[in-house]
């Protein structure tokens, strides 16, 4: 069985979403509203940029931005690299919910990633993971989440994945399948 072993702590108390960079980790904390970039060897703090994002819930690197799911104040942010707003967009979904959705009827922006000059998020109610053009942010695909809350997004070179929260590692077995809520 692997070892599962804490390495550091993160300088926010509610480290909420991830991204990997070869120069550092990509921290952006849901209760300070910082983004920290984290050296990997030590946790320490190689820049901390506070934002005017709010309770954000995901964040990716592209097009020489930073990119961040502000989920609690309904928007998706388009930040400078020393995280000062350049813009802000509303999520798409704004005609769709899932009937497998739980919790208010705001959109809420969730997971990110960067794919070829794309961006992708996730967004609930919705539950879909929207494929973005960053320049127009004209929806150019979707794909219905697997589960009613997803939260994280992946790319691993070949395939798109997503975490959700509310499925506890349990696949869902039909339509409406709650495991794991």
């Amino acid at each position: 069985m692997p070892k599962i072993e804490d390495m550091w702590m993160t300088p926010g108390a509610m480290p909420n979403g991830l991204q990997a960079a070869e120069d550092g980790l990509w921290v952006i904390d849901q209760a300070d509203n910082h983004l920290y970039k984290l050296g990997y060897d030590d946790g320490s703090t190689l820049a901390d940029l506070p934002t005017k994002t709010y309770k954000s819930s995901g964040v990716t690197l592209g097009g020489a931005y930073i990119w961040v799911a502000s989920t609690h104040n309904y928007r998706i942010y388009k930040l400078a690299d020393d995280g000062g707003t350049v813009g802000f967009y509303e999520p798409p979904g704004a005609s769709e919910r899932d009937p497998r959705a739980v919790g208010p009827d705001n959109l809420r922006p969730h997971g990110m990633e960067w794919v070829d000059g794309k961006l992708w998020v996730s967004v609930k109610p919705a539950n879909r993971n929207y494929l973005l053009d960053p320049e127009t942010m004209e929806v150019l695909h979707s794909i219905k989440t697997p589960g009613p809350a997803p939260h994280g997004l992946a790319w691993d070179g070949e395939a798109l994945w997503c975490a959700d929260r509310e499925m506890g590692g349990h696949p869902p077995s039909g339509p409406g399948d709650r495991r794991g809520a």
